[in-house]
């Protein structure tokens, strides 16, 4: 397992050092963090979770926060460059080098013209600051919008520069809820990191083998 992180987003809604140490008990000697509270970025819990002794690889943006960074309202987009500085500071202070987010959904396409545009700042802001602390943005697939399909992923990227902290993620469980085949997403965008779980029907996030992805595949894919 030496290998394999474990994401403490798993184990909700145990308190993330709880989820750390029941990672830890399992086996796993990294995990990939989900903070889900204000609290869960702050340096009293960065100590925290540093002693469960689980190494923290990766940092996922907290899914209850995006609304702080999808944002176009120009207070709510300070507010959330603050949060983005503490949960980059977080990753610094867990020696985790890579953060993971999602690429943005409008909520409606005629709104993009006029809404988009204040959003891509953020997440530029959110790459330059991994930039400064030598941590890489790893941009997640997404079963809708602009990251559904691997090159609509390569295309948002593109978008924000190229930026050299931007790089791909595949989810596989994601890359199916798509209707897209995990192997050829991997080959196209060539990952970073991967979300690795199994997909069947409308079950999804599956122990792999449960469902119906070719992991010998992905294996291949990957080397």
């Amino acid at each position: 397992m030496n290998r394999y992180a474990f994401s403490t987003a798993a184990l909700y809604p145990l308190a993330s050092e709880t989820a750390l140490e029941y990672i830890g008990k399992a086996g796993f000697r990294y995990a990939e963090l989900m903070p889900q509270a204000f609290s869960d970025v702050d340096d009293d819990f960065a100590e925290r979770a540093l002693k469960t002794g689980v190494q923290v690889s990766s940092v996922h943006y907290p899914l209850a926060m995006f609304g702080m960074l999808y944002t176009s309202h120009p207070a709510m987009a300070e507010d959330g460059r603050v949060f983005s500085r503490k949960v980059v500071r977080l990753c610094q202070r867990l020696g985790a080098g890579i953060l993971v987010v999602h690429p943005h959904v409008p909520s409606s396409p005629k709104y993009r013209e006029i809404l988009e545009e204040p959003v891509l700042k953020n997440l530029l802001y959110v790459a330059d600051l991994c930039r400064e602390n030598n941590i890489t943005m790893a941009m997640e697939n997404s079963p809708k919008g602009s990251g559904n399909t691997g090159q609509g992923l390569l295309g948002y990227i593109a978008s924000l520069g190229p930026h050299p902290a931007i790089r791909p993620m595949v989810d596989t469980t994601e890359a199916c809820e798509a209707f897209q085949d995990p192997v050829d997403f991997i080959k196209t965008v060539s990952p970073v990191l991967m979300h690795l779980s199994d997909h069947k029907g409308e079950l999804k996030h599956l122990p792999a083998g449960q469902g119906g992805i070719d992991w010998n595949a992905v294996r291949d894919a990957l080397i």
